[in-house]
């Protein structure tokens, strides 16, 4: 594929199937039982951090493209109206079902209300993050939300610039956030609760990778250098070497005692799998069909929905209580059901308003730029003092 090809791609469609495929699995991990621990379903999580850092650096870069620009503003709106909708929603159906069962307080939500509504999810108590409240998975927001609010502001900071600064300023972010990674988990091997990684920079330093993918890929001398892996052959070893690592991923982390650098190792074969993903190639129309872009563009809400789905459908059908497949199933399209519900009602006309805000905006703005009077090209010199 040639870099051109690649600029003129307006949408990735293989990475809405890799989204299906991510919150999928970790459905079916979370509530099939034994013979779904396979599918190491818990790392999804990363895969969507990967692509999070490669989709936002990529919208960035081309905007600054396209207009000389990022427009701080039009991106945080965005965020807003796509982020906030299916998450409030979430939140407050999952609030309004505690209260009507008067189990507000039992279930600690005063407490956790100031985490979920701040985006702090990950800094939520042991004692209050477990799946007693139903939205301990949302822990992933509050690290994307934080992503989200220093990232686009960097690449603005250091200016339109060559792709070498941009190159400088994630080599340096990156290496920074790994070298923090002891002090934030107590080391690279964690010998205690998977909780203890909530907090770790290794999740920021995973989105930097898709960071640096995305401007690898979008300048010319990096996308030279990573032409090869778009090539058809490439994907043969690379999805195997994905998959055999995924597969074996949760036996390897707990007989590594929880090793941190295979999470460094996923993350990397995740960016090359993206590199696949946006290459012509069977992998990328079986991932690109229609019923694994309904999924991926509904797999937000899926994910959310997860733990409070889980708990109604096991009230509804008791027999559904142990971790089985016909339990992820059950969970997984009831789930996207709902998921579905979501996204035609709140997150689609939610996003429009939000393109509205912005095309407003934008009008104004350029109102202003046309009436504005038109500057002096060159400021007519002045008499030298007398004398001088």
């Amino acid at each position: 594929m040639s870099h051109e090809d690649y600029l003129g791609m307006r949408r990735f469609p293989g990475l809405d199937g890799l989204r299906a495929l991510a919150a999928t699995m970790v459905i079916f991990f979370h509530f099939g039982g034994p013979n779904w621990t396979w599918l190491s379903g818990w790392v999804g999580v990363y895969l969507f951090f990967v692509l999070s850092g490669f989709l936002i650096t990529t919208l960035l870069l081309r905007e600054q493209d396209r207009t000389g620009r990022i427009s701080l503003s039009n991106f945080y709106i965005r965020r807003v109206f796509r982020i906030l909708p299916p998450y409030l929603v979430i939140l407050g159906g999952i609030v309004a079902f505690v209260i009507l069962r008067g189990e507000f307080h039992s279930r600690d939500f005063p407490q956790a209300l100031k985490y979920y509504l701040t985006f702090l999810n990950e800094f939520l108590p042991a004692a209050t993050h477990g799946a007693d409240n139903f939205f301990s998975g949302s822990w992933t927001l509050g690290i994307e939300e934080k992503f989200y609010l220093v990232w686009p502001f960097l690449l603005v900071a250091i200016g339109i610039g060559a792709a070498k600064r941009k190159f400088l300023l994630v080599g340096v972010a990156m290496v920074a956030l790994l070298a923090l990674v002891p002090l934030t988990t107590g080391g690279w091997v964690l010998e205690y609760s998977q909780t203890a990684i909530y907090r770790s920079t290794i999740h920021y330093f995973i989105l930097a990778g898709g960071c640096l993918l995305a401007i690898l890929l979008h300048y010319r001398r990096g996308y030279a250098l990573l032409k090869p892996l778009t090539h058809l052959l490439a994907a043969i070893p690379i999805v195997a070497a994905f998959a055999l690592l995924h597969t074996n991923f949760d036996d390897l982390w707990h007989e590594t005692r929880n090793n941190l650098w295979l999470l460094v190792a996923y993350a990397a074969l995740t960016m090359l799998l993206l590199i696949v993903l946006v290459s012509p190639g069977p992998l990328r129309s079986l991932l690109g069909t229609a019923p694994m872009r309904f999924v991926g563009e509904r797999s937000y809400s899926l994910y959310l929905l997860q733990g409070p789905v889980h708990f109604v459908v096991v009230q509804a059908v008791p027999g559904l209580a142990p971790h089985r497949t016909v339990s992820a199933l059950t969970v997984f399209l009831v789930g996207l059901a709902i998921a579905d519900l979501i996204h035609r009602w709140v997150e689609k006309p939610l996003i429009d308003v939000g393109k509205r805000v912005i095309a407003r905006k934008e009008a104004r703005r350029e109102s202003r730029q046309e009436v504005a009077p038109p500057a002096k090209t060159r400021a007519e010199p002045k008499p030298a003092p007398i004398g001088s």
